[in-house]
Order: C-alpha cells, then structure tokens, then sequence
C-alpha cells in the first residue's frame, strides 16, 4: 500500500474485524477464477500477484481462484504466489493462512507462495513476469500522507476548491503509477483485476459524488472536531489532516487511459464498472442492528482496523507515546458511543469499483 500512510502498519485485529471485505473478495471469487481461466501458460512456470494483499485469510481468499485455475489446468507446473505489501504487514499470519486448512498451498506441491516487500507504488516483479495480478481493497489508498489544508472536513468527498483539485491530481497520479507499473510486470496476454472501494454520480451529493462510507467518515470528522472544541487535539492538527484516500468513480479510474497512450496501447479494457456491495449494500453491518452494542462494537473494530495507523502517525500523533494511545482510545471510544445512538445514521455504504485489464 501507500509509501508513508502504510495503511497496514498498525493495524488492531485486522482479519477479526475485515468481514465486509471478506465479503467483498467471496463476491468476485468465480469472476477472478474466470479471468485466470483465461490465461494460458507460456512456460512452466506460472506467477501470479496480489498487490496490497495485507493479512490473514483475506488474501489467500482473494488469490485461491487464479491458483485454482492453473493447478487444475498445469498440474506440473509450478505456480509462484507473490504477496505484495509492506515490510510491517504480518507476513507469518499469512503464510500460515496459506498453508492452512482454506489455503492455497495443499492444492498442489508445486505452490510457491512467496513475500514482494514494498509499495505496490514502486516495482514488485521483474518485467513481463506475471500471468494474472489482483489487488482487492488496497488501490483506493494514496502512495504518502496528503499535505492539504482543509477546514470543515477530512474527507476527500467534502473537500472544495483547490484543496480538492490537489488530493485528485494526486490520487491520479497514484492510480497512473500503480497501472504504469503493473503494465511493466504483466507479460503479454497476462490479467490484472483491481476492485476496490468506489464511489457513484448523484447530484445531491456535495460535488455530485456519492462515496462508499459517506457516512461514517462525516461521522468521524465530527468526534474530531468535538476533541478540538474539548481541548484535546489543535485546531490546526485537524485543518492540516486529510484521510489519505480517494474513491474513484468508474469516469475517474478511466482518465488514465485517455491521456497516457502507453496505458491505452498497452492495456485492453476487459471490465471497467461501479456496482453495489453484493452483501449489506447500504449497511455493512446491518444484520447486527438489533442488536445496537453489538451493532456499535462490529463499527468500532471496523473503522479502527483502517484508519488507526493513519491517525496514530499523523492527526493524533504526539510527543508522548502513551498520549497518543490515550488519544486513539477516546477517539474510538467516543464513536463507538455515537454509532451506538445513531444507528443506522451513521451506516457504510459499499459501492466497488472493478477493473479487468488485459496487456496486448
């Protein structure tokens, strides 16, 4: 993931609270088995990347049908797995997940998986090396920390004027790295599928945009601004955060394409939409919410599990460590209680954005 904003680092029981994009992955399962199915080997060796992988069983689950595809079709070959994320994800997690009962290694004994340590931001294989490359969840967040000054929001939905024209500009900039590069990775006739969070056209909205988890980010902005008007963070600590994210929308993830030729010539546009979540659309945890304690800690987990590292390194970064923490706890603390009386009010929304690519 991102340079600096390392989304991973950090992160508090991320597979224990990642059920809606566990969702997500099993959603796309049969439509990342059939882009594989359509790769045929060119040697005996087949490789294949997920880029952002993070930890635990969501990233065995998300690559298991492209090795599935080829064990089945090349038992005798042997298949390279290439996890791609930072040095701080929790690499041992996933390998046991990989080797464990849901796994992918007992498919065949010619299963390789292995660590590309780094930014999906810069080179994770050699040149014209991968067979079918995913990346799910992981895309939507900026290669380093965003230094825009933003009074009323952090969000890049809300945002107006220049700040917003600059957190675009570089969020394009990502997204053109990120495709550039996994041009450069794919060989010929190789297959990339990216999906991730997304955002929709709506003219009610504030920018006409309509954001995955419009509501849960307001939310949050607002329990930052009462720690400011409490005492316990700076006014001009919150002016200067911005989450470091951007959300496409299907016009958006197609921009580079129109403007970078070597994108153009070199990818072939397999799949470029924006659709609803296929579970819980509107309310990610909207089986719990008769259950409003229950309901309210599922939110906890959930934000903290995303945004901690992010917070920890930037909005409620200190001098002192231990105030930090203090900082953190009470910030979640405090929107656990406002999930807790808001309900529904303050649901996520999941819209994904998915791309298949294929290179010529």
């Amino acid at each position: 993931m991102g340079d600096k904003s390392s989304p991973t680092e950090g992160m508090v029981d991320y597979a224990v609270n990642s059920l809606p994009q566990k969702h997500s992955i099993q959603s796309r399962a049969d439509d990342v088995r059939e882009m594989a199915d359509k790769v045929l080997a060119s040697s005996d060796e087949i490789h294949i990347a997920d880029y952002g992988c993070g930890t635990g069983s969501n990233a065995v689950l998300s690559i298991k049908p492209a090795v599935e595809s080829f064990a089945d079709r090349y038992p005798d070959y042997f298949i390279y797995v290439h996890h791609v994320d930072q040095a701080e994800n929790d690499w041992n997690t996933l390998f046991d997940c990989a080797a464990g009962q849901d796994g992918y290694t007992n498919l065949s004994a010619n299963i390789r998986p292995t660590a590309s340590v780094g930014s999906f931001f810069s080179i994770a294989a050699p040149a014209s090396s991968i067979d079918v490359g995913t990346s799910f969840g992981a895309s939507h967040w900026l290669s380093t920390q965003p230094l825009i000054a933003s009074k009323g929001t952090f969000w890049f939905a809300d945002l107006q004027g220049e700040a917003r024209l600059k957190l675009k500009r570089q969020a394009q900039r990502d997204w053109e790295a990120f495709l550039a590069l996994r041009l450069r990775e794919l060989r010929s006739g190789g297959r990339l599928m990216v999906s991730t969070l997304g955002a929709v056209p709506d003219a009610s909205e504030l920018n006409g945009i309509c954001s995955s988890g419009r509501y849960t980010y307001r939310a949050m902005y607002g329990i930052a601004e009462k720690m400011v008007n409490d005492g316990l963070i700076s006014e001009h600590a919150l002016r200067d955060f911005v989450v470091p994210v951007w959300f496409m929308s299907r016009k958006e993830a197609l921009e580079p394409f129109q403007r970078n030729e070597e994108l153009a010539d070199g990818f072939l546009i397999e799949r470029a939409e924006v659709a609803p979540a296929q579970q819980n659309p509107e309310d990610i945890f909207a089986d719990q919410i008769n259950a409003p304690e229950k309901y309210a800690a599922s939110y906890k987990g959930f934000v903290r599990s995303f945004t901690e590292s992010t917070f920890r390194q930037s909005l409620f970064r200190s001098e002192s460590a231990h105030t930090t923490e203090t900082l953190l706890n009470e910030f979640y603390d405090r929107f656990e209680a406002t999930i807790k009386e808001g309900g529904a009010k303050y649901a996520f929304e999941i819209w994904l954005l998915t791309i298949e690519l294929r290179k010529q």
